[in-house]
């Protein structure tokens, strides 16, 4: 296994234009397996894409969002209008180079369209691994696994007050940020809920792996190589890299400034940027999980301040109704705009899917 795993790969040559899905088809012993990663915004799960991506064998989507758009994409499975809408919601198809008119009109449900358009992305590249990183998925990643059984799945974990600090500085620019930072109940559960499915698809056999955002950027080839394992394929010295990474997929702004490097940036001391309640809301989480792993996970941070305490019941119970309003809010949002998108469609395309966690 160790001389497959130091076996160097050269990249095949990824076409430029816009994907036609029936005009590249996969050998006959070509197996296309799909492999989903999965995070909390502000994880480094960008990162692992464009590295991920690196690998001549994996062809992963940059939060397409499809399997999770049956709500918003109703009654056009037939007619062929959930291609323009999936366009309308994110840009999924032209941001991934696809032809939204190569795209098949008549599919089954939008599990058929997810493989028939990603697997599309993954026989451009001739690579075998298909899917897609997002961190939006904490309330369906088990139904994500049942409606693919061949899947196997990635979890990025990053210590909480790294993770809300970068949602901190990104608020500065970004107001989606900004109402996300007013509500960090939905990051810490959203947390925990990926925990929880990672729980249970691991009960169940499934094929799991876990990665921690502060191992990966200290000792990134030994994380890399691990992955290659898991996904058993062999490792290639590129994938440690983002030197020639592919962004195209990447929105542009600054808060994707550092994997549009070419150096991996690991953890930096910065200026304290959370409020004293809001650290010490986190850490009560953080200590919530680490009482129920018996210290095993969250693997980051390594210690809590002394005398900390778990949240209390009535903490917990106001943390779920917001997240569970902010949950309900965000279906009411796609289905108005399932209902008034004739109305203001077509027109230039706008990106409409902000983050809702």
């Amino acid at each position: 296994m160790s001389d497959l795993m130091n076996t160097n790969v050269q990249t095949n040559p990824v076409s430029t234009g816009p994907l036609h899905v029936g005009s590249v088809t996969s050998t006959p012993a070509q197996t296309l397996r799909p492999l989903f990663v999965l995070s909390v915004v502000r994880s480094g799960s960008s990162l692992l894409y464009a590295l991920l991506n690196q690998h001549s064998q994996i062809a992963l989507l940059y939060e397409g969002d499809l399997p999770t758009m049956q709500l918003f994409l109703w009654g056009q499975f037939r007619s062929g209008g959930w291609r323009e809408r999936w366009e309308f919601w994110n840009q999924g198809p032209s941001r991934h180079g696809i032809a939204i008119e190569s795209l098949p009109a008549n599919v089954s449900d939008v599990w058929e369209a997810t493989r028939l358009a990603y697997q599309s992305v993954a026989r451009r590249k001739q690579a075998t691994i298909w899917g897609e990183k997002s961190p939006f998925w904490h309330d369906c990643a088990l139904q994500i696994a049942e409606k693919f059984p061949d899947a196997r799945f990635i979890f990025l974990w990053r210590d909480l007050h790294g993770v809300i600090g970068s949602i901190a500085q990104a608020a500065v620019t970004e107001l989606a940020f900004s109402r996300l930072l007013a509500r960090p109940a939905n990051v810490l559960l959203g947390n925990e809920k990926l925990r929880q499915a990672c729980d249970s698809l691991k009960a169940q056999g499934r094929l799991v792996h876990e990665v921690n955002y502060e191992d990966l950027t200290s000792s990134t080839s030994e994380c890399m190589r691990q992955m290659c394992e898991f996904l058993e394929i062999p490792f290639e010295d590129r994938i440690t890299s983002l030197e020639g990474a592919d962004r195209s997929a990447i929105c542009s702004g600054q808060n994707h400034a550092l994997v549009r490097a070419d150096r991996i940036v690991g953890e930096r001391k910065r200026a304290e940027v959370l409020s004293p309640d809001l650290r010490a809301k986190v850490d009560r989480y953080l200590c919530r999980w680490k009482r129920r792993y018996d210290c095993k996970w969250p693997k980051y941070p390594l210690e809590l301040s002394e005398g900390t305490r778990p949240p209390s019941l009535l903490e917990l119970w106001r943390d779920q109704i917001t997240y569970q309003s902010h949950r309900v809010w965000d279906k009411v949002v796609i289905l108005v705009l399932h209902q008034i998108r004739p109305l203001i469609y077509p027109k230039k395309y706008v990106r409409r899917r902000e983050v809702v966690s």
